[in-house]
């Protein structure tokens, strides 16, 4: 919400009577346009009538439990080019404006009107690459592009602005500091790994946050009771495992865990290991009701429209769920939780704060019931960790797994895969039948198959297994993945090509023999083109001196940080070379990285490698003399490895 949003608000509610617009904009130092706009906003933003308006002038809603919109304030006002870039793109896309004045943003960040421009010249270099133009036009900022690439954008930004603001021990600990975190983690850690369940870094922080809340309020005499007490495990290993973390639990914290308690923790284990939702689905509608799965699909679609975030995965709503209905039963008898992170979120990440307090609106106006902050919080913590999930599996490989489902053999697989290559694919479920496989929205790379396929499966590389000892076909698996990634990398390189490579920014058989003139002469045609700050150059030298970036006859330089404004690749051949410490090399790639292009350029930077690596092309490489000569060997070269 904006500074002055938030402002009128506040000076609403100090008022028992309808406000007329000059009035307002008096108060506020704003136009009455801007009344007029900053009340349609707030209503978009919260799916209803905060603000009432009539011929008499605005009043707040007594019904729109508006108290705790008063609780988020944004004070601090954006700094850096990333903080006010952020800042505009969340005006114009969550807030659903075709057009921010310029003046209004020069008030709020106070800075100049040539500045603004300055900021908006930027932003379009530094998000070029999302094929999204910021334009200036009647002293009014608009946004231009295609609805999926916004949404790209701004989950850019979302993840960037809610890193670590969940998924971090350190945050744990310094909020709830009665509870040794240290060792409940131990205890998840080794439960998990003498069962021979998989747990990867995320899952595991995940969990830790569930039972760690679980924990404290057990801790403080608060207990569950209600839900189901009584269920079917999938496998004797299951229940094994639940017996014994719950006993070490009990034994080391000094509570007692009742049955409703166990259930739950049987369904956050099923929520993160391996992320084995499918036959708990049954036993989640029983102990939550149809009413609240509905109403989490509900949540789900309309954070998708208003926000442009799909929380659809299991991994969201199974939690959320169990969630959702504690904490109804908690309001009704007004019992609400302590949450010592609430300040934290709040500051850190005020877009998942505001998905929050969406929900928290609507849940106090469908039931009848106050949330407080510290709930809302809460429930912000579902939606930024499903956030921080996926930008953890954006950089794998995404695999299905097609399988018999017999006895535990699926279970067993499952858990093979994840403990031995959970660091480089995400597994997106287990399939028994091949045609299920059209079931999966999102791309697929590897089909991991134990029984034969009848049909044309195109992009999707087939890995024939079997499901005894498969410790042995190890090999075969990782191979699968090392190609499949390989493949990814050029494929980007291909896409991504013009990008981040110019005509302006090649040069041929320069008259240059050392390194350092190669790299002012690059430094100075990017700094031209304005993708990089005057500083660059010594940036890149302070990187430089500290380790070479020479590989064989290449070089790839670049700054210390990720402090480009545009994203772009300075490219110089020379075929007699440039001197570079004590080799010769006749390949100089100058990289300037935007941290919003970091991903795909870590991707770009391996396949620059893995294509040099051949000496072959490295020897053709040195012949080019232009830059269409130089794009065709790109293309030709990741051709022949694909074929």
């Amino acid at each position: 919400m904006k500074k002055k949003q938030s402002e009128l608000i506040k000076y609403l509610s100090e008022n028992n009577k309808p406000v007329n617009s000059k009035e307002l904009a008096h108060a506020l130092n704003i136009s009455s346009r801007s009344i007029k706009n900053y009340v349609h906003e707030i209503n978009e933003l919260y799916g209803k009538n905060i603000i009432l308006s009539s011929r008499s002038g605005y009043e707040l809603n007594p019904t729109s439990n508006y108290s705790l919109l008063l609780s988020k304030e944004d004070t601090a006002i954006p700094q850096t080019l990333e903080e006010r870039s952020f800042y505009i793109i969340k005006q114009l896309i969550l807030n659903h404006s075709k057009e921010i004045e310029i003046f209004d943003l020069c008030d709020y960040l106070c800075v100049s009107y040539s500045t603004i421009k300055s900021i908006i010249s930027k932003m379009n270099k530094s998000f070029s690459t999302y094929n999204i133009e910021f334009t200036c036009e009647n002293d009014c900022v608009r946004i231009q592009g295609d609805e999926i690439n916004k949404r790209k954008l701004l989950s850019y930004v979302i993840n960037e602005e809610s890193k670590n603001s969940f998924m971090n021990t350190a945050i744990l600990k310094s909020n709830f500091n009665s509870i040794d975190i240290d060792e409940l983690q131990k205890i998840i850690l080794t439960t998990f790994k003498k069962h021979n369940f998989y747990l990867n870094d995320f899952s595991a922080i995940n969990l830790l946050l569930h039972i760690l809340i679980i924990v404290d309020r057990e801790m403080n005499g608060n207990h569950l009771n209600s839900g189901k007490d009584q269920f079917e495990f999938d496998t004797i290993q299951e229940k094994e495992f639940l017996n014994e973390l719950q006993s070490r639990l009990e034994s080391q914290f000094n509570i007692q865990i009742n049955p409703f308690e166990r259930f739950e923790i049987y369904m956050l284990f099923k929520a993160n290991a391996n992320f084995s939702l499918s036959s708990s689905n049954t036993d989640l509608k029983s102990v939550v009701g149809i009413d609240i799965l509905e109403l989490t699909q509900k949540y789900v679609k309309d954070i998708n429209s208003l926000y442009m975030i799909d929380l659809s995965s299991d991994t969201f709503t199974t939690p959320f769920s169990l969630h959702l209905k504690n904490l109804l039963f908690r309001a009704e008898k007004g019992r609400f939780t302590s949450n010592p992170m609430a300040d934290t979120i709040r500051n850190n990440s005020p877009v998942v704060f505001d998905i929050a307090i969406y929900i928290s609106l609507d849940l106090m106006d469908r039931f009848h019931i106050n949330i407080n902050e510290d709930e809302t919080a809460f429930l912000a913590m579902h939606v930024g960790a499903e956030i921080e999930r996926q930008a953890d599996n954006k950089t794998k490989i995404p695999v299905v797994l097609l399988c018999p489902n017999y006895h535990d053999i699926v279970q067993q697989t499952m858990n093979t895969l994840m403990m031995n290559f959970g660091n480089q694919i995400n597994l997106l479920g287990c399939i028994h039948n091949e045609n299920d496989i059209h079931k999966f929205t999102n791309p697929i790379a590897i089909l991991l198959t134990a029984v034969p396929i009848h049909q044309a499966l195109p992009n999707i590389s087939i890995v024939h297994f079997s499901p005894i000892n498969l410790q042995s076909q190890f090999d075969i698996i990782q191979n699968a993945i090392l190609k499949s990634q390989e493949e990814y990398r050029d494929n980007k390189l291909k896409i991504n090509f013009h990008n981040f490579f110019e005509e302006d920014l090649f040069v041929a058989n320069p008259n240059l023999n050392s390194k350092q003139q190669i790299i002012t002469y690059l430094c100075d045609k990017l700094l031209c083109k304005n993708y990089v700050d005057s500083d660059f150059e010594e940036n890149v030298y302070r990187r430089e001196n500290a380790a070479t970036t020479a590989f064989g006859n290449i070089a790839i330089p670049h700054a210390a940080e990720m402090n480009a404004i545009k994203t772009s690749v300075a490219v110089a051949i020379s075929k007699n070379g440039f001197q570079w410490g004590n080799n010769t090399v006749h390949v100089v790639f100058l990289l300037a990285i935007n941290k919003a292009d970091r991903r795909t350029f870590r991707n770009l930077y391996e396949s620059l490698i893995s294509l040099f690596s051949d000496n072959r092309i490295l020897q053709e490489m040195r012949n080019c003399n232009s830059f269409k000569e130089f794009e065709s060997y790109i293309y030709t070269w990741i051709g022949e490895k694909e074929s």
